[in-house]
């Protein structure tokens, strides 16, 4: 497997700047060599809009990697080593907020590195860092330096991004990689490594970071309260390992497929990819790409996101299917989630959920998922149906396990088994407008509604009033014409006998 493909301009250009005497624009001034090494009181700013990708300010002696501004995306600044043949950022900063690539943004080195720009102040800074240089190593790792003191005062390999390189301890004081879409985690236990879904990197309220990988060295021993932790490291003869901190004892390790081959020329990392798998690559001189070497989840629909919200995968191709029974993922099932059902008026009351049931379906990683046992499918139901942060469960009818899934509901991974059933809840939303109606033409759609209604209203009763009228005036004519007691017309004759002639 080939995965990064170096830009030849990155890699000829500034190349060339770290290892001859090329120009670069610092604080506007043309005619200086790419430095090896920055002193108190440097500054360097971003060309704003800039069309290259990456802008170095210092470089390695060996001219493989260097340290500058770096686009992110189509519009994001952040600062990183990159290894200039492949074009591949080992390390960014990653502030909270990314600065604007079309702005200007100033990087600064006085005791510490800071990058600032006109519209946030500081970005990013190296804190409680007290340096008189900073350098770039051979092993692309950067080091602000004290002069009178042996230990680094900050430096990158302490504080990794989303790679860990040959030579860098991954402790379990260090921070965690991150991956670049800010998904997943890589976190070192005691006696063990996991990944973990992050949902948008912690911003999420989910009380939770969903464990989805275990690997547990072998030889540690987790009962013994005594045992130092472990910490891992790269090592360049095609594994990693894991050891005793203190002692350096090797208490596992993860074999590459180049494990014990003895490729010379190779320079390896171990990256935490945007799909939540853990892959190690290698490049070796005149390479066009990296080489895929390990990866620690073998399988497609083992990961996370592979189908997205409420996605089914299907085992071989893999293939993925919607919960609903839709034959796609394109739109997506359902919308992604980020916090739980529990209202926001606090205590246990849930917000309104459609229900989702269907058989045969599992995750790949149920063994890290919370399980209760001896229950029944309706046991298993109710027990999530009844907690508000549950988002569905897993049921087992041969064991009669229940998984329950406290996140909201990823990848499930399709089983040829009647008696695994599941139970998924389903933000309720809103009822869409009509479609292909703008809110304006809805607006005045509503507004006209209105005004019918009045008018029918008014025509109602102007005609209750017409007709009321009209009964009045008929009542009164018809009193005027009803017929009086009978009266004999020879009666009348007989009364006006004066009037004949």
């Amino acid at each position: 497997m080939r995965e990064g493909k170096g830009d030849p301009a990155i890699a000829v250009i500034v190349a060339a700047l770290c290892v001859a005497s090329a120009v670069l624009l610092v604080d506007g001034a043309q005619g200086e060599e790419l430095a090896t090494q920055l002193l108190n009181g440097f500054a360097a700013t971003h060309a704003a809009g800039a069309s290259a990708l990456f802008e170095p300010v210092l470089c390695t002696p060996n001219g493989v990697f260097a340290f500058g501004f770096l686009r992110v995306g189509s519009a994001s600044l952040d600062l990183a080593v990159v290894h200039l043949p492949s074009s591949f950022p080992l390390w960014r900063a990653t502030p909270a907020r990314l600065g604007d690539w079309s702005r200007p943004a100033t990087l600064t080195f006085d005791s510490s590195l800071m990058l600032t720009d006109p519209d946030h102040g500081v970005l990013w800074q190296t804190l409680n860092t007290n340096g008189d240089t900073v350098v770039l190593l051979n092993s692309s790792n950067l080091v602000v330096r004290r002069y009178a003191k042996p230990m680094p005062a900050w430096q990158s390999f302490d504080n990794p991004s989303d790679t860990l390189v040959l030579d860098q301890n991954f402790t379990v004081s260090s921070p965690p990689l991150i991956s670049k879409n800010r998904r997943f985690a890589l976190r070192l236990g005691k006696t063990f490594m996991a990944l973990h879904m992050e949902f948008y990197g912690g911003r999420a309220t989910l009380p939770t970071t969903p464990m989805y990988w275990q690997h547990t060295a072998l030889k540690a021993q987790p009962e013994n309260a005594t045992q130092p932790p472990v910490y891992g490291r790269l090592d360049d003869r095609g594994f990693f390992g894991l050891y005793l901190e203190g002692s350096g004892q090797r208490v596992d390790v993860l074999s590459f497929d180049t494990f014990a081959q003895n490729i010379t020329g190779v320079f390896q990392r171990l990256t935490l990819d945007d799909d939540g798998n853990l892959r190690a690559y290698y490049w070796t001189d005149g390479s066009k790409a990296w080489t895929s070497d390990y990866k620690a989840i073998s399988e497609q629909c083992e990961l996370p996101i592979t189908c997205g919200a409420y996605g089914l995968c299907i085992p071989g191709e893999p293939q993925c299917q919607c919960l609903t029974n839709s034959k796609s993922t394109s739109p997506p099932c359902h919308a992604e989630e980020t916090t739980d059902l529990c209202s926001a008026n606090g205590g246990w009351q849930q917000l309104d959920f459609d229900v989702v049931r269907r058989k045969r379906v599992s995750v790949a990683y149920k063994e890290e998922l919370p399980f209760e046992t001896n229950k029944t499918a309706a046991e298993c139901e109710l027990a999530c149906a009844a907690n508000c942060s549950c988002w569905g469960a897993l049921y087992n009818g041969a064991s009669g396990y229940c998984y329950l899934i406290d996140f909201p509901v990823e990848t499930l991974v399709y089983e040829a088994d009647d008696r695994k059933v599941g139970y998924f809840k389903a933000r309720k939303r809103p009822s869409p407008a009509r479609p292909g109606m703008s809110p304006g033409v809805t607006a005045a759609t509503a507004v006209l509604s209105l005004v019918l209604a009045s008018l029918a209203a008014a025509g109602v009763y102007i005609g209750d009033r017409v007709w009321e009228r009209k009964r009045r005036r008929r009542a009164g004519m018809e009193q005027e014409l009803a017929p009086g007691p009978y009266k004999d017309l020879k009666s009348m004759g007989s009364s006006n006998k004066s009037f004949r002639a």
